[in-house]
């Protein structure tokens, strides 16, 4: 009889399950990063090749004086580029719209944000997004610079939807992230305007110059005939290089492309003017212009060869309108070049791949596994929903995820990139069993002297 007391029934169901309504859909993670910080200054400064001085490029740098590159702060703006705390409900971060293997752009037409909302433009891609020499960000420059633009999806309702104060105190929180803005910028503060400095840090040192194109002005590589006669028609008949300059084929300024004879997007100025990125690795981005209505390169060059619609704000380069008169197989030339602008080391290298991997038994993400993680495991006993101490990734949160987090007791983020130590430490806490049984042992008693007083 005593088993069927309502209290008793709570009691142990809670026990037995202890769970809670914990938010996010796995395990936080922190970063991994590497004992000896990355050198980003020698990869996108030092060891640049010469022609990115003989032609110009490096003349267009748009870094502020008040934001030059480190390896700390690259370092740290890599961190934040992946991080999905930076969004409102931690399912989004920068690299959720801009991908590593597509240059730093989308293969979608557009890109989700938060609560699977999508964005109005194709996702531009980064690659030399540090010598667009005005600085102006996104297709319709409404940002003053790359610094302004690293805030603007971090509080955009369809993006991030998250708040400064709100990125900013949950930032504040871990053990890493005061650590990484301490090397960074010489104190631990986290700051809206240090998150933007070292976000924009880490898209500059997206440099391509490792691409077959390079390898041929360096000498090391040599051109198909199909590409040298691609090259030829880009610096020739199609009129390529009238617009994209410089052996990092740059756009310098906004400009009507005749994607319309009437405006349905007002660009920059009203009149359908869009910056447009650098082609390198424009092969692998997978959509096409500021509505990423074309899908293969092919779709854009036929475009410019026959489908520029004349308007009065078309840019005076493709005047009445532009007709290139390509064969298909000078259409398919220019591709073959095009292609040779991809820089595959770039697209997987670890300098800018996603640092974060899971710290076992770390279950709010801190960075340290603490008694902390264990509270999170404790009200998230049972849990088959939110996971957020799953910690063996087995899809439900029981006694072999405690198992996890005592094993790992006292490790931190850092032990993650040195691979020192696995600094286990003792049991603060008791076991799963004997927390069960405490409980129910209270109940117990509980009832016992209840009964008592009632006789």
């Amino acid at each position: 009889m005593l088993l069927r007391s309502p209290l008793v029934v709570m009691v142990v169901v809670s026990a037995l399950t202890l769970r809670a309504d914990a938010a996010g859909a796995a395990p936080p993670q922190v970063p991994g990063l590497p004992s000896q910080t990355a050198d980003y200054f020698a990869y996108a400064i030092s060891n640049l090749p010469s022609y990115f001085q003989s032609d110009g490029v490096t003349a267009l740098d748009n870094t502020p004086a008040d934001n030059l590159l480190t390896n700390a702060g690259a370092t740290l703006g890599r961190v934040l580029f992946y991080d999905t705390r930076l969004s409102a409900n931690n399912t989004v971060s920068c690299s959720s719209c801009h991908h590593q293997a597509n240059g730093f752009s989308d293969a979608n037409q557009f890109s989700a944000g938060i609560n699977g909302q999508l964005t109005t433009r194709h996702s531009m891609g980064l690659a030399d997004v540090g010598f667009y020499q005005n600085g102006r960000m996104f297709w319709d420059e409404r940002a003053g610079s790359l610094e302004d633009q690293a805030l603007t999806p971090i509080q955009s309702p369809t993006e991030m939807g998250s708040t400064l104060p709100d990125v900013v105190s949950k930032l504040s929180q871990t053990k890493f992230y005061p650590q990484l803005f301490q090397a960074a910028f010489g104190t631990p503060d986290v700051t809206p305007d240090r998150v933007a400095k070292a976000i924009s840090q880490f898209e500059r040192s997206m440099v391509n110059y490792n691409s077959k194109f390079d390898g041929y002005l360096k000498g090391t590589q040599t051109l198909s005939p199909a590409e040298q006669a691609g090259m030829s028609l880009f610096n020739g008949q199609a009129r390529c290089s009238g617009c994209h300059t410089t052996t990092s084929q740059l756009i310098q300024e906004a400009v009507n492309v005749g994607l319309d004879s009437t405006i349905t997007d007002p660009g920059v100025d009203g009149q359908g003017r869009f910056k447009a990125p650098s082609l390198r690795n424009v092969a692998v981005r997978g959509r096409f212009m500021h509505d990423g209505r074309f899908s293969s390169l092919e779709d854009v060059v036929n475009f410019y060869n026959t489908g520029v619609q004349n308007s009065a704000f078309l840019d005076a380069g493709l005047k009445d309108p532009l007709q290139l008169n390509l064969s298909a197989e000078q259409v398919s030339d220019l591709v073959a070049f095009l292609n040779t602008l991809t820089d595959n080391s770039f697209l997987t290298s670890s300098l800018f791949s996603n640092p974060f991997v899971t710290l076992p038994g770390d279950y709010n993400g801190d960075g340290v596994v603490d008694a902390a993680d264990y509270q999170v495991w404790r009200s998230s006993y049972g849990d088959t929903t939110s996971l957020v101490a799953d910690g063996n990734g087995d899809g439900k949160v029981n006694t072999e995820d405690y198992l996890v987090w005592r094993s790992n007791l006292g490790r931190t983020w850092q032990s993650l990139g040195s691979g020192s130590g696995s600094g286990i430490g003792q049991n603060a806490v008791p076991e799963p069993a004997g927390l069960v049984l405490g409980l129910l042992s209270s109940c117990w008693l509980f009832l016992c002297r209840r009964r008592r007083r009632v006789g």
